[in-house]
Parts: C-alpha cells; sequence; structure tokens
C-alpha cells in the first residue's frame, strides 16, 4: 500500500492492512507499506494507531510512485512472486481486502477467517 499519514482513507485502511500482516505470517506473503511522508510522520502515524507494518520510504518528489503511476492514495498492489504487479485497487475497497485475507489464510493452509468483524460497519471508499 501506498499512502500518506494525512489521508483519512489510508488511516480508515491501516488497521485492516495490519490484520492482513498477521494473517499473512506463515503463509509466504509479505506486505510491505511505503509512506510518501517522512519516517518521523509514518513512525507516529503508526505508534498512534499501534501497527507494526514493515514500512519503506518514497520521499518527495516520490520517484517509486512516479514509476507505479500512481495518481491517488491509498493504492494497493499485489506483487507476484517474479515481482511484477499482479493487481491494483485504488482506494479502499472491503471486498479486494478481503480477497487478499483469504489469500493469505489459504497459501498459509488455514481456514478462512474474517479480516473484518461484523460489528464493524466499513463503507467501501474509492477515490472520487
Amino acid at each position: 500500500m501506498v499512502f500518506k499519514t494525512t489521508c483519512p482513507t489510508c488511516e480508515l485502511a491501516w488497521p485492516y492492512l495490519d490484520r492482513l500482516r498477521r494473517k499473512a505470517e506463515g503463509s509466504g506473503l509479505g506486505v510491505l507499506a511505503i509512506s510518501q511522508d517522512s519516517p518521523e510522520e509514518t513512525a507516529a502515524f503508526s505508534r498512534r494507531l499501534g501497527t507494526r507494518i514493515p514500512t519503506g520510504f518514497d520521499p518527495e518528489p516520490w520517484p517509486v510512485s512516479e514509476a507505479l503511476g500512481l495518481t491517488t492514495v491509498p493504492t494497493f498492489f499485489r506483487v507476484g512472486a517474479e515481482g511484477g504487479v499482479e493487481e491494483t485497487v485504488v482506494g479502499f475497497d472491503r471486498s479486494r481486502m478481503e480477497s487478499f485475507a483469504a489469500r493469505a489464510d489459504s497459501l498459509a493452509g488455514r481456514p478462512p477467517s474474517p479480516l473484518f468483524h461484523e460489528r464493524e460497519s466499513v463503507p467501501a471508499i474509492r477515490p472520487g
């Protein structure tokens, strides 16, 4: 996921990305976030939200984001074993995140378990 710490949609997605990270443990999948903000701002964001997502940095003028053709945050990328982008999700899309979680469970040999809990009402948010 490429994100900014000042983006409300990124903040909404962040705890679910951390859940996805935990599901990915032991599955052969990894989760990596790419921040468009400074390491200090990003660390404060992660601390405030209580997460431990491995994070890289794409400092201004955002060469990684430019190379990926990124125009909106958050944007999620599923990268294949060969290193190529196999799927791109622009914005927060609950059903696509659930499919990532189901894939992690399957690869780890676990029965599927929900990424979202019933009591959580999270709308699909896409860039306008």
